[in-house]
């Protein structure tokens, strides 16, 4: 019984109504032109500043290096005196103390031996 009601409403169905059209797009205005990056100008400023930068850091270490070394080292670099150019005295007092040196050690290393 209940397909000869529903049989009046299945014979009503037509075909289907045609699809709705997208609509057009609207014209667009034009765009700015793309930006291009960074000028000559900026990038020189920004490799110069970044260089600049390096540089103030390798000084900084290096001066520190410096004050760091011994004094035997640091009077080799002083800029003020060529290096190898010792007085005599100079000579002389570098000699008695790495031979005062060299004395210590071999009287640590006999003094080890015995234990």
């Amino acid at each position: 019984m209940s397909l000869a009601l529903h049989a009046p409403a299945a014979a009503q169905i037509g075909p289907l109504p045609p699809a709705p059209t997208p609509p057009t797009p609207a014209p667009t205005a034009p765009t700015t032109p793309a930006d291009e990056g960074l000028s000559t100008l900026q990038q020189l400023l920004i490799f110069g500043g970044a260089g600049a930068l390096i540089g103030v850091i390798a000084w900084i270490i290096l001066r520190d290096a410096r004050r760091a070394a011994p004094r035997a080292q640091r009077s080799q670099s002083d800029p003020g005196k060529p290096a190898g150019k010792q007085s005599a005295r100079e000579r002389e007092r570098e000699r008695r103390r790495r031979r005062g040196k060299a004395r210590a050690a071999k009287q640590q290393r006999k003094r080890n031996r015995s234990r």
